[in-house]
């Protein structure tokens, strides 16, 4: 939940500043620390290979598979649909 609560937050603040969608990565990236921060540097290596851009979405989708496993997901929506 650490994760995506990350995540909410991060949106949050892009919204309150008005951050082009270009720059999300830019920005959330330099805000990653420790283990997530260098994962980041070999993510982005790929990303860049596979995408020739950093969009927000797909920095979600990668940051969300590493750190909030699909079985962490489902336990988090059963809690919040009780």
């Amino acid at each position: 939940a650490a994760a995506d609560l990350w995540l909410q937050a991060m949106e949050k603040i892009f919204g309150a500043i008005h951050c082009p969608e270009e720059e999300m990565v830019t920005l959330a990236t330099y805000q990653l620390l420790g283990d997530a921060e260098y994962c980041w540097g070999n993510t982005s290596l790929m990303m860049k290979a596979a995408y020739n851009e950093y969009a927000w979405e797909n920095f979600k989708r990668k940051f969300l598979a590493k750190y909030f496993s699909e079985t962490a997901r489902e336990r988090y929506e059963e809690e919040f649909l009780k």
